[in-house]
């Protein structure tokens, strides 16, 4: 019997808590009253209006008590005057602005925002352009009829879900009930359980047809090192090219030969370029070290780098042969270095990178999708004179203050800017057949595709369901995840990282509304999915996908037919900068 997580009596029953931030709710204008909602109440009572003035009565009546306690008669009246007219003044003021179309009002014909976050929700399933959705039909993957038979959902429990009553797991819980979905407030006998931090251990206490939002093996590309060892790997196996998506990596505590590589990389021509120290499993923006051209830190790394590899071989010695050690490892971390992009796009003076979204809908077969995301932008001013700062070259500031966030709309303007730059700079800029943003999107998917294909046996492999000691008992699995790409001026994708946890903050209200569309879409295919399994159905084409492009599908991957990167990339704009030659992308193991 599974171990059952109970909801919190304040997330079961949907009571609002004292908002922190006024970010946190949504006026709208209906029927003549302004209304304002919780989006703790959204995602865990429907229009959550019942919690919202149960607790607004609260707090009325506890003032009104307390003023009366200490007031005389004359300034009860003051009070009573002021409100008044405060209310009306407000109410004006409510009332003008929400008379201003939203997005949502601007493409429905209507002058307020909708009535309930059901319709809100509902709206986003399907909102492409119709260019896009003439390209969707051209570029579909197709699947063969599944040859496997899956346990059906029992009636009672079919569109049941169950999740952890964190706040950010509350988009996907609200999706779900704007999909019919019912919360359950236990794990045994939820058709679909979402958690924000994985329990593995539920992972092997599942019901054949229950699905879980856990892949046991992601840790192998989520930590930087396992990221860039895998792609070495896959490289050495395969013969293949290395990724023309990701900068040129070295891990510093693998082995000396690769160390050593790196060093070799330094004295020909790399000393005249910045690079990027990272340590592996870190995230946030700590552990990242920016290491300038010529810099004492750039030319002493590899000496740093054996030192640290030697103190880790002689700890795990010491743990072969002494069970009592009390040395760890924790003091020690993997690490790499990666050439630094130069000649960056920027946003108003700003680095800035975008955060992507991928689906695994499917283990059993592969199914992977892409969403658009979203702009961070660092809150330091940017330049590629100095490299003394690391702040200035990172998107994101553990303790120095939230970044800025900006539309992929707003993202796609800036292309257009750089676009239109480059085509006074070079004719040939214009041969692309596809719009700015079409020829930035088609790399995101392009690089997530590939790392799909270099991962699929490492991190992606079917659910071991049946043998004696499984890491997991569903018969199929699910997960949300992010990546993060920067853009050079020649429109030139790099793959940072994936992230296995995305922030989902809802700090502004456009992420709202990409919430919704985000997590709307997913929850319509995790459905879909399910139902063509236990019909024998295959999967593929989607019937609803909303905005998510499928990218992967049981070893077909969509690839940018026709893209050649540009080859010529200018060095950063410092006084020690000299040409060097193409870039090689991913060092070889063993050499």
């Amino acid at each position: 019997m599974m171990r059952s997580r109970k909801v919190s009596p304040s997330a079961s029953s949907g009571v609002s808590t004292p908002p922190s931030s006024p970010n946190k709710h949504i006026s709208y204008y209906s029927n003549g009253n302004s209304e304002d909602i919780d989006l703790e109440d959204i995602a865990l009572s429907g229009d959550g209006k019942e919690s919202r003035r149960l607790f607004e009565s609260r707090v009325m009546n506890s003032v009104i008590q307390t003023y009366f306690q200490r007031n005389s008669r004359k300034e009860l009246l003051f009070l009573a005057f002021v409100m008044l007219a405060s209310n009306l003044m407000v109410g004006l003021t409510v009332y003008t602005y929400m008379q201003s179309p939203t997005s949502f009002g601007v493409l429905n014909g209507a002058s307020s925002c909708p009535k309930n976050m059901v319709e809100f929700g509902n709206w986003f399933g399907n909102t492409l352009d119709s260019k896009r959705k003439a390209s969707f039909r051209d570029m579909q993957i197709t699947s063969k009829p599944q040859t496997k038979s899956f346990t059906k959902v029992p009636p009672q429990f079919y569109k049941t879900f169950y999740y952890d009553g964190e706040k950010i797991s509350q988009p996907i819980a609200r999706a779900l009930r704007s999909r019919g979905w019912i919360m359950v407030d236990d794990t045994d006998n939820a058709h679909v359980i979402y958690t924000y931090s994985n329990n593995a251990d539920w992972a092997t206490e599942l019901q054949p047809w229950q699905r879980f939002n856990f892949i046991p093996d992601h840790y192998k590309w989520n930590q930087k090192a396992q990221f860039a060892y895998y792609y070495q790997k896959y490289e050495k196996a395969t013969g293949k090219p290395p990724s023309v998506y990701v900068p040129e990596s070295y891990m510093l505590t693998d082995t000396k030969r690769e160390i050593e590589s790196f060093r070799k990389i330094l004295n020909e021509h790399g000393k005249n370029h910045p690079w990027v120290h990272k340590l592996s499993d870190v995230n946030q923006g700590k552990g990242i070290t920016i290491l300038g051209p010529n810099s004492p830190e750039l030319m002493g790394l590899p000496d740093k780098s054996i030192k640290i590899l030697e103190q880790v071989l002689e700890l795990k010695e010491k743990e072969s042969t002494s069970e009592d050690d009390d040395s760890s490892e924790d003091e020690i971390h993997e690490s790499i270095v990666q050439r630094y992009i130069c000649n960056e796009i920027t946003w108003n003076h700003h680095k800035f990178d975008v955060r992507m979204y991928w689906f695994v809908a499917s283990l059993d077969p592969l199914i992977v999708l892409y969403h658009d995301g979203y702009v961070r932008v660092g809150n330091s001013k940017y330049s590629e004179k100095s490299f003394e700062d690391t702040t200035s070259h990172l998107t994101t500031h553990t303790g120095l203050g939230a970044e800025t966030k900006a539309t992929f709309a707003e993202f796609e303007e800036v292309l257009n800017q750089q676009h239109a730059i480059n085509l006074k700079r070079d004719f040939k800029a214009q041969q692309n057949t596809f719009t700015p943003v079409e020829h930035v999107r088609n790399q995101f998917k392009h690089a997530l595709g590939e790392m799909i294909e270099i991962m699929k046996d490492e991190s992606f492999a079917l659910p071991d369901y049946q043998s004696r000691d499984p890491n997991m008992t569903s018969e199929n699995g699910f997960q949300f995840y992010c990546a993060d790409f920067i853009l050079d001026k020649d429109l030139d994708a790099w793959f940072i990282e994936p992230q296995g946890g995305c922030g989902l903050d809802e700090d502004y209200y456009f992420r709202l509304e990409m919430h919704a569309s985000v997590f709307n879409g997913m929850v319509d295919v995790l459905e879909e999915v399910g139902s063509k399994q236990e019909n024998n159905q295959a999967l593929l084409p989607f019937e609803k996908s909303g905005n998510w492009e499928v990218i992967y599908a049981d070893g077909q991957v969509y690839k940018y037919d026709g893209y050649k990167r540009s080859s010529n990339k200018d060095g950063c704009n410092v006084p020690a900068a000299k040409s060097e030659p193409k870039r090689k992308g991913f060092s070889k193991m063993g050499t």
